[in-house]
């Protein structure tokens, strides 16, 4: 492989053996100490040939991506986890579901669960509340539940007690308790901020 390399050098007055190259074959590296018949019985070799910079950028660029499809793989199962989770409780309540998953900041198991909300049709909505102190809590409501309903369930996962009074806030608007999701413009993965005293 280096007197190949040589000789293309020559050929194209391109100093190649300069570059330190890489070569790679057929998705293998191929060292230049190699030779044909260490290659294999080929009619026609096709070797590529990398300067270093260029080769150890593209290994870079290789490894970010796997990276970033991992994260996307892993977010994907999470997403899809919690989705299973928000259908089956759901389904075991006829639709009556208010789930809050705290799972993404550290919340135990005592601040996590189920919260029971009569007469809960309609589609599901994913929100998150913000409270002061900048801790987030996940929600899936449907269309028709109440924002009364919703304050009632946050200050229970809270543990705030019966004696603080909750109010939600959508784009700096406080939210009416008496309306649902459904009249206000409230969609997937808006952000409430709760504010008590």
């Amino acid at each position: 492989m280096e007197k190949a390399l040589k000789a293309f050098s020559d050929h194209f007055s391109v100093n190649v053996i300069a570059t330190d190259p890489v070569l790679m074959m057929n998705s293998m590296r191929v060292f230049p100490t190699s030779t044909m018949a260490s290659l294999g019985i080929r009619p026609v070799y096709y070797v590529s040939v990398y300067p270093r910079s260029v080769f150890n950028r593209e290994r870079e660029r290789e490894a970010l991506e796997r990276a970033r499809r991992a994260m996307e793989q892993e977010q994907a199962r999470r997403d899809l986890e919690m989705a299973q989770t928000l259908q089956r409780s759901v389904d075991a309540t006829g639709g009556q579901t208010l789930l809050v998953d705290d799972d993404l900041h550290g919340a135990d198991d005592s601040q996590m669960g189920l919260g029971m909300l009569p007469g809960d049709t309609g589609k599901s909505v994913r929100i998150k509340i913000r409270d002061k102190s900048g801790k987030d809590t996940l929600l899936l409501v449907t269309t028709s539940t109440t924002v009364q309903a919703i304050i009632d369930n946050y200050v229970s996962m809270a543990g705030l007690g019966d004696k603080v009074t909750v109010t939600l806030e959508f784009d700096d608007e406080r939210l009416d308790p008496g309306s649902t999701i459904g009249d206000t413009e409230i969609e997937d993965d808006d952000m409430l901020t709760a504010f008590w005293r």
